[in-house]
């Protein structure tokens, strides 16, 4: 009679098991190892964006300062106009009016790593939903910002600039809002300033460069608050 041979299920339904664990195990250590890459890289972005978000703090405050030293300027302008003879210093009469009527400030933000973050399609890698939304709303708050600078811009180059050019002579204050200007043209006695006193379109033009100025300080303030809110979050996140 033949032999039967006898199959062993126990070792088999052991061994079966212990290959199945060890595949699972595998996979458990890709997917954690995976993950543990994800949140390195979040930290990267992370790191990146709030170094970014830093500097332009920096730079919108030193943009309201700006915006709100051209609205002073404005008002010291205003306040001498109607005076017969204005009792200030030529050149100091000449800088007020180089600031207002041919200088404006533009604000310039880093926007590197957000851009990158955007373009690369790995913006879904911040697990922060509240973090993930304010960063795409941020290109138009500062859009709005700067909106309001390309105006204010246009109106020097269009309205405030020509008009001076045509009631004064404007080296002296070309030379100080220009410093190449500065190197390349020579100075020459201040001038007496009388024409544009008299002048109802000198006090409005000075007038809406105050109004513009105003309205770019305020735009400022709601970026500052936008920027705040973004480092805030950054932070928290990284402290976890």
């Amino acid at each position: 009679m033949e032999n039967i041979r006898l199959v062993p299920w126990r070792r088999t339904i052991v061994e079966s098991v212990a290959i199945i664990l060890s595949i699972l195990f595998a996979f458990a250590i890709d997917a954690s190892w995976d993950e543990f890459k994800e949140r390195n890289q979040e930290e990267v972005f992370l790191e990146s964006l709030l170094s970014d978000f830093t500097e332009a703090r920096s730079r919108i405050d030193e943009s309201i300062s700006a915006h709100k030293r051209f609205i002073e300027l404005a008002h010291q302008l205003l306040s001498l106009h109607g005076d017969d003879a204005p009792n200030i210093d030529p050149q100091v009469l000449e800088e007020m009016l180089s600031a207002v009527f041919f200088n404006w400030e533009s604000l310039y933000l880093p926007s590197g790593s957000a851009n990158a973050l955007f373009a690369s399609g790995d913006i879904e890698i911040i697990e922060n939903e509240e973090l993930r939304e304010m960063l795409a709303a941020w290109p138009s708050v500062v859009d709005d910002a700067n909106e309001d600078d390309i105006l204010i811009s246009n109106d020097v180059m269009n309205n405030l600039a020509p008009y001076l050019q045509s009631k004064i002579r404007t080296r002296n204050v070309v030379r100080i809002s220009n410093s190449d200007a500065a190197k390349l043209i020579p100075r020459i006695e201040s001038l007496n300033y009388d024409a544009i006193w008299g002048d109802p379109l000198f006090e409005n033009l000075v007038t809406f460069r105050i109004v513009n100025e105003s309205f770019a300080v305020n735009e400022n303030d709601r970026l500052r608050e936008a920027v705040d809110e973004i480092i805030r979050v950054l932070g928290n996140e990284l402290d976890r």
